[in-house]
């Protein structure tokens, strides 16, 4: 009976380290990933805009609480300057997806528009993100992916087009771990020890 009662602690007690050592979420991450660029700001009517490159790959490493912020597409129109039509917002959306670690992408949108100051002396264009996308995986993993809002093809009179007028759109990743909590295995850990004590107690009485 007593060695049963044993054998059923020991293994309660295993049972339960394990649990704890496996919601212990790794230090450090390897984040490997793609973009893709959609959405109506690539075509008539508003201010037609181009994407260098339109989709691509990434991967970066980070230890929870780090960022890393680098350079993901570069955002340009071929027009020459802002007319009507132009400064109506048009939908400009990044899809994210990742090979590793295994967590689901999602989109971020932003809204791209021509914009005119002082009678059309001056003009641009510009795109601005919603909230920064949240991603969470494995036990308490979060990663955070947010756009950075750029001006581009600034202008006398007109729009400076072409890429190498344009503006760099950049990535911040920002990787983060919140503890799971997992109260019923830390008091079947705590139960596991305080049996085996008493288990070896008991058998201490019993030889003296």
């Amino acid at each position: 009976m007593i060695r049963s009662f044993y054998s059923a602690i020991k293994a309660a007690t295993v049972f339960a380290v394990t649990v704890l050592m496996l919601a212990v979420p790794a230090s450090a991450a390897t984040f490997n990933g793609s973009f893709q660029n959609s959405g109506s700001a690539f075509t008539e009517p508003g201010l037609v805009i181009n994407t260098n490159p339109t989709n691509g790959s990434f991967m970066f490493d980070l230890e929870p609480g780090e960022s890393t912020t680098f350079s993901l597409f570069d955002i340009f129109t071929p027009e020459v300057s802002v007319n009507a039509d132009d400064r109506v917002p048009q939908t400009l959306t990044t899809t994210f997806a990742f090979t590793s670690p295994d967590l689901f992408g999602g989109d971020t949108d932003g809204t791209t528009v021509g914009t005119s100051y002082l009678l059309g002396m001056f003009q641009e264009g510009s795109v601005t993100w919603n909230d920064p996308l949240e991603l969470t995986f494995g036990n308490g993993g979060s990663l955070r992916l947010g756009l950075s809002n750029e001006t581009f093809n600034e202008g006398l009179s007109g729009l400076s087009c072409g890429q190498c007028n344009g503006g760099v759109v950049d990535l911040t990743a920002t990787y983060s771990v919140t503890p799971v909590p997992l109260p019923a295995a830390a008091w079947l850990l705590l139960a596991g020890f305080g049996g085996l004590a008493a288990l070896r107690r008991r058998k201490q009485l019993q030889t003296a």
